[in-house]
């Protein structure tokens, strides 16, 4: 088991170490979230009662999007240098594998989030640096990159996964999309927390058992 924890550290080093070189996904990402952001900003005229209930969901939107981009290079980089087999070899287990892409992918979305809020803030002149709204992206993002990571396995041998990818995911996704907005919607209402309770708990369960089912699966998948 140290072992395997030592394996997971190292990969996920190489992946971050390997994302801070290139940032090729980190920049695709961001560009996109943010030319979104303006986007958005400049098509809708809205009050500010009406804003605060769309922000969640205009965020997700743009999260969700952008993530997308960072999901489908998540294997890429193994296979354009033809060095997956030799790590499928190397590593004592190949979960250890899955996990080791799901954290850098949620890391990445993370950073994503904390770019995006102020740039969000700024623009619409709205506060989003509230505790609860930003536990429910985060827990969203954990959600999204443990469905999306599998998905993305599955996926890149494809020659048509950039459009593969989001066919198969955004139907998974759809409990994690209503419940990151509808809890979003709440908090910004500023709703009691026993109204949108049952929505970051779909959010927990989901990516717990996303996280469980993919560890179990991840052996058959790329081993077929």
């Amino acid at each position: 088991m140290k072992k395997w924890f030592a394996t997971l550290k190292t990969l996920i080093w190489k992946d971050l170490l390997q994302e801070w070189r290139s940032k090729d996904m980190l920049t695709a990402m961001l560009a996109f979230a943010i030319l979104t952001i303006f986007i958005f900003n400049y098509a809708m005229e809205l009050d500010p009662r009406t804003r605060a209930s769309l922000a969640p969901g205009i965020l997700w939107v743009v999260i969700t999007f952008s993530g997308t981009l960072g999901l489908n290079r998540s294997f890429v980089a193994e296979q354009e240098q033809g060095s997956f087999d030799a790590l499928v070899l190397a590593v004592p287990g190949l979960g250890s594998i899955w996990l080791a892409k799901q954290i850098t992918n949620f890391l990445i979305m993370l950073l994503l989030i904390l770019i995006i809020l102020p740039i969000y803030s700024l623009l619409y002149n709205q506060n989003l640096f509230n505790p609860a709204l930003i536990a429910t992206f985060v827990l969203g993002a954990w959600a999204f990159s443990a469905a999306g990571t599998l998905l993305a396995s599955m996926s890149s041998q494809s020659r048509m996964r950039d459009l593969l990818l989001p066919v198969m995911l955004f139907p998974i996704l759809m409990p994690v999309n209503m419940a990151v907005v509808k809890a979003g919607e709440g908090i910004m209402n500023g709703l009691a927390f026993a109204s949108y309770q049952n929505w970051l708990l779909i959010l927990l369960v989901y990516g717990i058992i996303m996280t469980t089912i993919s560890l179990m699966v991840f052996d058959y998948v790329i081993l077929e």
